[in-house]
């Protein structure tokens, strides 16, 4: 899951799904409809996709207000995440799911990833589908 830490919340950009067969889902929503965002959440937006991960606030196609309806799809599947925010994120749309964070069974993310087959030029560091990746790499040797 990619998109912009701000002082009044996670904003959701880019979630993919990855199945233990290798086949994934990527999801990239809308903004938030009626989000207000102060001057410094509009500069760490501007700051993460020109630096970070070149999705641009506006971009989308899915409405923002779908994403628990997104999750919940998922809600039988055992989920494995990287970060705290996204955990709790996935924990609180998804109370009887068990979501896992793989940090707890001592996975570091990488601090350079190898390019996905993505479908925009970005930094792999910052991309969802490129942290699914590893995110399956690390539970498939875990196993």
């Amino acid at each position: 899951m990619e998109g912009y830490t701000l002082p009044s919340g996670f904003i959701v950009k880019e979630l993919c799904i990855m199945f233990t067969n290798g086949e994934y889902n990527i999801f990239l929503f809308q903004p938030p409809v009626n989000r207000y965002l102060s001057h410094v959440e509009q500069r760490t937006i501007h700051y993460t996709t020109r630096q970070l991960n070149n999705l641009s606030y506006e971009d989308g196609d899915i409405p923002y207000e779908v994403l628990h309806h997104v999750l919940s799809k998922y809600s039988d599947y055992s989920i494995f995440t990287f970060s705290d925010v996204v955990t709790k994120l996935i924990q609180e749309a998804l109370p009887s799911s068990k979501v896992t964070n793989i940090q707890t069974l001592g996975f570091n993310m990488p601090t350079v990833l190898p390019p996905p087959p993505c479908f925009r030029i970005h930094n792999p560091r910052y991309c969802a589908l490129a942290k699914c990746i590893e995110i399956k790499n690390f539970i498939n040797w875990f196993d």
